[in-house]
């Protein structure tokens, strides 16, 4: 037999329960009950309208004229106050962005070091760097951010924060790509670099001094280049003394400690612990150090060199440190003279340990610094390009030059970013496509085509020129350059053989 009646019936008994409590609860209290304040009757009208209800009318009357007021009043103040807010906001999220650009600290822990490269203010700089072949050390040289957003959009700008720039030193950021930052961070960066930028007339009036930047750089090149052969000279002949030169440190080093361990042997005329012949050989000891050592040495341990310097007075207590220039015991000098001398074997046994390989990378790093010279494949014949391209007018080559060099060369030129050291020939390619070898007509044979695209520069998906799809890393240069300008690039990139 099915349960379903009996479920049924308990249930009807639970509600008749349940509505006869319902109806016994609504009824007067039972005889010796207290009757609760919410049964018992209130006042009567006649009590009622008295003064006490005028009182209740005439606060329930302020308070309609209260809020009849301030309710509009409010309305009318909540469109500034908003604005308001939005502007606090906004110059917080600067503040945040500024402390991003900035250095870590332990005053600021949020700085990831953007000023390194960029520069105060986004004004441009540049960092040390090893231009991989030539194994010179040049400035690499970062791009300016106080007109980026003239180049790009806020989303291209985003991009570049995300994903860095292959081959330089722009390093991913965004933490899509690996990087630190995340989507909120990087909105306050762009929000700190829109705080930054420059007006239209201060870029504009910057062009010329770019263009004679590019220009004395040019012509400077075999200077730098000369520079960075000297240095690669001196490099390598440091790693072939460097077996040599670590041997002379043990040997020194080994010499300095039998000294010092008889040094209280002897006449000592100043009463410092030293005899006078141990001074004398310790005067020596550092002499040879120096010599044999300090000099010809790796940027590791020329930056120590001086401190191989002591000179102490066997008749005098006191000595001069070679580190500070300080008078100190003549004790704690020779102590001071040992441990360089043990810090110079420790950065000289590295350079002993790997000299054939190291000899090598240097040979070869040198070999290509002269091939560099020798080629000159940076150089530009400025008159040749006049009469190919401009009519014969020298001074107008190169200006088209210094504007292509100092706008598009860090893209559109191989090595422009490590200097002379480092630059292929004008056009060779790079983060941008090669130019030479007129490409860039063959891309746009309607030179007008080519000038709306340094005007406009590219959108990501759409199409330009004859073949190319837009990615929108081409900026366009229409807000901070004039359209002569701009066509004086235009036929210098077309003219590129």
């Amino acid at each position: 037999m099915s349960l379903g009646p009996f479920g049924v019936a308990i249930a009807v008994a639970f509600l008749l329960v349940g509505l006869a409590y319902l109806v016994g609860s609504g009824r007067g209290p039972r005889p010796g009950r207290e009757v609760p304040p919410n049964l018992q009757p209130f006042l009567t009208d006649e009590d009622l309208e008295t003064s006490r209800l005028n009182k209740t009318l005439t606060a329930a009357l302020f308070s309609s004229a209260f809020l009849a007021i301030a309710l509009p009043l409010y309305f009318l103040s909540e469109s500034g106050r908003q604005a308001d807010f939005t502007e606090m906001f906004e110059e917080e999220a600067v503040h945040v962005g500024e402390l991003i650009f900035l250095e870590q600290s332990a005053e600021n822990p949020e700085g990831f070091g953007c000023i390194a490269c960029h520069g105060a203010e986004g004004v441009g700089g540049g960092v040390d760097f090893t231009e991989p072949r030539t194994g010179a050390r040049v400035t690499w040289q970062a791009p300016p951010l106080n007109l980026v957003l003239y180049l790009f959009d806020e989303s291209e700008v985003r991009y570049w924060l995300t994903w860095g720039r292959p081959r330089t030193r722009m390093p991913a950021l965004g933490v899509e790509a690996g990087g630190p930052l995340n989507e909120q961070q990087l909105d306050f960066v762009i929000d700190y670099l829109e705080s930054i930028q420059i007006s239209q007339e201060e870029a504009l009036s910057a062009v010329n001094g770019i263009v004679d930047a590019e220009l004395a750089s040019l012509e400077a090149a075999p200077a730098v280049i000369d520079g960075a052969i000297a240095a690669q000279t001196g490099e390598l002949a440091a790693i072939i003394s460097g077996p040599d030169r670590a041997q002379w440190a043990e040997d020194l080093e080994a010499n300095l400690r039998q000294v010092l361990e008889g040094a209280d042997s002897g006449p000592d005329r100043d009463l410092d612990g030293l005899s006078d012949d141990s001074e004398i050989q310790i005067n020596r000891i550092s002499e040879l150090a120096f010599a044999n050592v300090g000099t010809d040495a790796t940027p590791a341990t020329a930056s120590a060199a001086n401190r191989l310097i002591v000179q102490i007075d066997p008749g005098n207590p006191f000595s001069t440190s070679g580190q500070t220039g300080d008078a100190i015991p003549d004790q704690q000098a020779a102590e001071e003279l040992l441990r360089e001398l043990r810090a110079q074997i420790a950065a000289l046994r590295p350079l002993a340990a790997n000299n054939e390989v190291l000899l090598e990378t240097a040979e070869t790093a040198l070999a290509n610094l002269e091939s560099t010279r020798a080629e000159e494949r940076y150089a530009v014949d400025f008159n040749d390009l006049a009469e190919r391209a401009f009519d014969g007018n020298l001074a107008t080559a190169q200006r088209a030059y210094g504007l292509y060099s100092g706008y598009c060369g860090r893209c559109h030129t191989a090595g422009y970013s490590a200097g002379p050291v480092g630059a292929l020939e004008p056009g060779s390619g790079g983060l941008g496509p090669s130019l030479r070898n007129g490409r860039s007509v063959v891309q746009f044979p309607d030179a007008e085509d080519h000038y709306e695209f340094v005007l406009n520069g590219s959108v990501n998906g759409q199409p330009y020129g004859v073949t190319g799809i837009g990615r929108g890393w081409m900026p366009g240069f229409g807000a901070i350059l004039s359209e002569a300008d701009l066509r004086l690039i235009v036929e210098f990139e077309r003219s590129l053989q």
